[in-house]
C-alpha cells in the first residue's frame, strides 16, 4: 500500500481511540431487562429494514442502528467511528481502500461475519448513490477472511462520506448466506443483521419491535425490548406519553410542545440534527418557467421570515445561509438572506411579474412538517407567488422525491449529511433534478481533486456559485422537541448532532 494521507490518518486515529472506551462483549454486564416504548412521528417503510434498499432520510437510520451495523458510522466517539471495520488504510491517491474487519462478530442467526459478507453487501447495495459508487468501483476483493480491498477507477477522496447518514448506506453489512437463501422479499419480512437488537415484528404504519441481541460485539444492551409505535398526530403522541403508554414521544411542536413543558412528569429534550431545511426548485431548468429567472428565486428567498418561522414552528432553531453545519471545515461563510418582502416584490417586477405568478405544485416535507411548508407558501403568497400545496406522508414523499416525480415542482428538502460534500452529492447526484454547466464543471473538478487545500478552494467557490444563482433556498436548521418520561435515564440521543434518532440503541438506559 502507498503512504496514507496525513489528514486521513488523523481522522482514523481519532476514531480508533474511541474504541477503547466502548466496552466489548468480553466485558461483563448485566443481562438486558425492561422495555422501552416510543411514539414516533413517522411511518416506517419495509425498505428501511434492508440497508440495500434503505432511503437517505434521517428517520430511516432508526431501523439501521437497531438491527444492523456498518463498517464505520457516526457514534458518540466521532463521525467516522470504526465499527465492523476496526481499522483501515487509504492509498495516497485515494483510489485504494483496505478495511481490516473486526473478528468474532456474530449475525443474529449465529453466522460469523467475514469479508465475503462485506463484499456481498457492497455489491448488493441498490439505494441512494448506488449507481454512482458502483460505476466508480474497479474491483472488490476479499484479501483474506478479515481484510477487504476496494479499488476505484479514479481518485475517490470522498468515499467515507458515502458511508455516512444522508449520503449512502453502502457500508452496512448483511449475512450473505441468509440473504441468498430467503431473497430480498424474505429478508424484508425477517431481517437478520449484526446490530444490538434482533428483529421481532413489523406492522406497517403501526409498530416496529426489537429484542436485545446479547452477542452484539460492542456491548450487551441495557434494555431487553424496544417498541416503536407510529403516531403521526402530535396530540396522540403527547397523550400516549402522559398516560404512560410510551416512554418517549418525538417531535412535539406548537401547543403540544408548550403543554409537554408544563407536565412535571416529563422532561423535554431538544435533539439537534444536521438537517438543514431548504426549498428545491426543480422548475428552474424549464426555460418557460418564471423560476428560470434567478431574480424570481431570490425574491422567493427574501419573502421568507426565517426568524419568525424558527421561533414559532421550530423552537431552538435558527435561520441558515450555508447548506451544512458551520463546523464543517469545507463550509463557506454564506450570509442568511434577510426578510425583505418589498425588495422581493421589486425583483419580481424587474423579472416581468409585477402582479406575481402561479408557481406550480409545492410539496412540503412529511406530515409533521406540513405546517412549516404551508407557512413558507404563505410568505410567497404575500408577495404574489401562489402555489398548489400537495401534502404527502413520509413514504409517499420519499418515493416521489427520489423517484424523480417532483419534476417541474418545488419541494421542501432536507440536506442532512454531516459534510457539505455529502449534501451536494444528494443535490447533484443521481437523484438530482438538474444542474448548470458551470456548477457541474466545478463539482466534477472537486471530485477529481485529491489535494486537500485545492479541494477546499474548489468547494468554497462552488458554494458561492450556488448561492449567487439561488439554486436552492436555505431556510432553517432542525431539531426534534421530544417528551421523555422519568423512566428513561439521561439523554437517549447521544449521537449529536449527527443522528438525533439513532441512540445508539445499545447505550440507552432505564431508571427502573
Amino acid at each position: 500500500m502507498k503512504k496514507v494521507k496525513k489528514h486521513l490518518i488523523v481522522v482514523t486515529v481519532l476514531a480508533i481511540s474511541g474504541i477503547f472506551n466502548f466496552g466489548f462483549v468480553e466485558a461483563q454486564a448485566a443481562s438486558p431487562s425492561g422495555e422501552l416504548e416510543v411514539a414516533i412521528h413517522w411511518a416506517i417503510s419495509a425498505d428501511w429494514l434492508d440497508p440495500a434498499y434503505s432511503g437517505l432520510s434521517n428517520t430511516s437510520y432508526l431501523s439501521l442502528y437497531l438491527f444492523h451495523d456498518s463498517l464505520l458510522k457516526p457514534m458518540p466517539d466521532g463521525t467516522y467511528t470504526p465499527c465492523l471495520a476496526e481499522s483501515w488504510t487509504i492509498s495516497s491517491d485515494s483510489k485504494v481502500y483496505e478495511f481490516k474487519l473486526r473478528k468474532g462478530v456474530k449475525f443474529h442467526n449465529g453466522d460469523t461475519m467475514t469479508s465475503e459478507d462485506v463484499v456481498f453487501s457492497i455489491k448488493r447495495y441498490k439505494a441512494g448513490q448506488a449507481r454512482f459508487i458502483h460505476e466508480k468501483t474497479e474491483k472488490l476483493e476479499t484479501i483474506d477472511p478479515y481484510l477487504v480491498r476496494i479499488t476505484f477507477k479514479e481518485p475517490f477522496p470522498d468515499f467515507f462520506d458515502y458511508l455516512l447518514p444522508r449520503a449512502g448506506n453502502i457500508g452496512w453489512v448483511l449475512p450473505k448466506k441468509y440473504v441468498e437463501k430467503v431473497g430480498d422479499a424474505g429478508f424484508k419480512k425477517h431481517p437478520i443483521g449484526c446490530g444490538p437488537y434482533k428483529f421481532v415484528e413489523f406492522v406497517p404504519g403501526v409498530k416496529l419491535v426489537g429484542e436485545a441481541f446479547e452477542q452484539f460485539w460492542r456491548k450487551v444492551t441495557n434494555i431487553k425490548r424496544m417498541e416503536f409505535f407510529t403516531a403521526t398526530d402530535p396530540a396522540t403522541r403527547l397523550a400516549m406519553v402522559r398516560r404512560g403508554e410510551v416512554d418517549i414521544a418525538t417531535y412535539l411542536m406548537d401547543v403540544f410542545y408548550e403543554d409537554a413543558k408544563k407536565d412535571p412528569k416529563l422532561r423535554i429534550l431538544m435533539p439537534a440534527g444536521i438537517t438543514r431545511w431548504i426549498v428545491y426548485i426543480t422548475a428552474q431548468w424549464d426555460p418557460k418557467s418564471p423560476w428560470a429567472d434567478s431574480r424570481v428565486r431570490k425574491a422567493a428567498s427574501l419573502a421568507i421570515d426565517r426568524k419568525t418561522l424558527a421561533e414559532v414552528l421550530y423552537p431552538g432553531c435558527v435561520p441558515i445561509g450555508p447548506l451544512t453545519m458551520e463546523k464543517d471545515p469545507m463550509v463557506a461563510d454564506i450570509p442568511v438572506d434577510p426578510y425583505d418582502p418589498e425588495k422581493a416584490k421589486k425583483l419580481l417586477a424587474e423579472a416581468g411579474y409585477p402582479k406575481g405568478f402561479h408557481g406550480g405544485k409545492f410539496y412540503p416535507y412529511n406530515g409533521p412538517l406540513w405546517r412549516y411548508g404551508e407557512t413558507v407558501a404563505n410568505y410567497w403568497k404575500a408577495i404574489g407567488i401562489s402555489v398548489d400545496t400537495v401534502l404527502l406522508e413520509r413514504p409517499a414523499w420519499v418515493a416521489n422525491r427520489f423517484g424523480g416525480k417532483m419534476k417541474g415542482a418545488l419541494f421542501m428538502d432536507a440536506t442532512g449529511a454531516p459534510a457539505i460534500g455529502g449534501n451536494l452529492t444528494l443535490l447533484f447526484g443521481p437523484t438530482s433534478y438538474g444542474n448548470y454547466p458551470d456548477v457541474q464543471a466545478l463539482w466534477d473538478q472537486y471530485n477529481k481533486t485529491v489535494d486537500l487545500k485545492s479541494r477546499k478552494d474548489l468547494m468554497i467557490r462552488l458554494q458561492w456559485l450556488i448561492h449567487d444563482k439561488t439554486m436552492f433556498i436555505p431556510v432553517t436548521t432542525a431539531n426534534m422537541p421530544t417528551a421523555v418520561s422519568m423512566k428513561v435515564k439521561g439523554n437517549p440521543f447521544k449521537v449529536q448532532p449527527l443522528l438525533s434518532l439513532a441512540g445508539p440503541m445499545e447505550d440507552i438506559e432505564l431508571t427502573r
